[in-house]
């Protein structure tokens, strides 16, 4: 490999001895001719060349360097991880020494993976949110309280009246008809026996399986409360003929729903997943089926709008079997954290760690007609 600094300063040598050679010539008052001339060219060809070959073992240098870059790259990729995540080791310090800890509460994300070494308290919600869109902000609002104290949410049940005022005339006064939703938190919780084997087992992935199977019971304990809760203060949009909706009838349920709510940022449907399972047949009135699924970036759609399956009410006789609205007029108040605590005694005798998740929240809909519901026939 050439020397590049020693390269650089013969080239600087070289111009230099080329810039003395045109001053001389230029105190003569003469111009570069003969020798001289000769003598000019040589020096600036070759630091021409030097800065060729300067730039040349550059780029070089630089691709070698790019190279033992990505082989080490790779080689760490490759290689067995053996060092657990913090959460994973506070889980296994837990399950041996017992205790308590209050994961932060982080809200769900598109990018957050089961099998990543992130916040237990994230992994938890990511897997109660996709059990249960009532505590997903993507889908509600939630709303992050420090205490379990009844919080007063302001609603407005009835507006006022504006009518136009001629120029110089008095301005009437219509005072709009105020009111509050109050949502007192509930706690869910569950207990997750765990063999001590398995804590201790650096290469099971604890973090995961505790959040995987906490979250879903915690999700599902929440939304069944959550959902009948919701669908029984929103306003009946569309009442069937038949108790299961038609193409027909989910359009004016839609269409029921005043225009800022339904072209709000959280608008779309809430269903069970018998219902969204029957609505997938459903054609519009050009023979074109009206649900759309999605992937991993973008929900389900039914009719242009996201769909989501949450616990709303079961498939029978004037059942309320369909939310469809702004859901971001339902609100999710979530105090704290996911507590998480352990116990090495509850189950001594037989070798087993017990974990504790415990999560405080409630669900209500601040406004009636900002979702409504697809009632379906008395048969």
């Amino acid at each position: 490999m050439a020397d590049i600094k020693k390269m650089a300063e013969k080239r600087a040598m070289l111009l230099t001895e080329a810039t003395a050679l045109v001053e001389a010539t230029a105190e003569k008052g003469e111009s570069l001719t003969g020798e001289a001339q000769a003598r000019f060219e040589a020096l600036t060809n070759e630091a021409s060349t030097l800065a060729n070959v300067i730039k040349s073992e550059r780029e070089a240098t630089e691709a070698r360097a790019a190279a033992d870059s990505a082989r080490a790259e790779f080689a760490t990729a490759m290689a067995p991880k053996v060092e657990a995540s913090d959460d994973a080791a506070e889980l296994r310090r837990l399950g041996r020494d017992g205790g308590q800890h209050n994961f932060e509460y982080r809200d769900v994300t598109k990018s957050t993976g089961l099998g990543n070494p992130v916040t237990v308290a994230g992994l938890v919600n990511v897997v109660a949110g996709q059990v249960n869109p009532f505590i997903n902000p993507d889908v509600v609002d939630i709303i992050r309280a420090s205490t379990g104290n009844q919080i007063l949410l302001p609603r407005v049940t009835a507006l006022g009246t504006a009518a136009a005022v001629s120029e110089a005339g008095a301005i009437g006064e219509s005072d709009g008809t105020l009111s509050n939703l109050g949502l007192t938190p509930v706690k869910y919780a569950t207990l997750l026996q765990i063999s001590q084997e398995l804590v201790n087992d650096a290469a099971f992935d604890i973090t995961a399986f505790v959040a995987e199977k906490a979250g879903q019971e915690v999700g599902i304990a929440h939304g069944a409360v959550a959902g009948p809760a919701v669908t029984a203060a929103a306003t009946v949009g569309k009442q069937g003929a038949a108790v299961a909706p038609v193409y027909a009838d989910l359009v004016s349920l839609i269409y029921s729903v005043k225009q800022q709510y339904r072209r709000a940022p959280k608008r779309g449907f809430i269903t069970s997943d018998a219902n969204l399972g029957a609505a997938m047949a459903l054609l519009d009135s050009q023979n074109r089926p009206i649900f759309i699924p999605g992937d991993m970036s973008r929900p389900d759609t039914l009719l242009g709008y996201p769909v989501y399956s949450g616990a709303v009410a079961d498939n029978g006789d004037e059942a309320l079997s369909w939310l469809f609205g702004d859901l971001g007029a339902i609100k999710t108040v979530l105090v704290g954290g996911v507590d998480i605590a352990s116990s090495a005694d509850f189950a001594f005798a037989n070798g087993l760690i017990t974990f504790r998740i415990q999560v405080r929240g409630v669900t209500g809909l601040i406004e009636a007609s900002a979702v409504k519901t697809f009632k379906g026939a008395n048969v």
